[in-house]
């Protein structure tokens, strides 16, 4: 929590149950839009984190 990038823990509740990716702060709008209208899918997130696993964009 003292991060400056503040990452956050997603968590997938729907096609592998468990699965987690963590995001900065800043970015979280993008995916829970984008997974909300079913306008992209949690692995393309999962795919997409940098070397230390976390999401920052694409």
């Amino acid at each position: 929590m003292a991060a400056e990038e503040m990452p956050l823990l997603v968590i997938d509740l729907w096609d592998v149950r468990g699965r987690s990716i963590r995001v900065i702060a800043t970015e979280l709008w993008g995916i829970e839009n984008n997974l909300s209208i079913s306008n992209m899918y949690f692995e393309e997130f999962a795919e997409s984190v940098d070397e230390d696993g976390v999401f920052r964009t694409f």
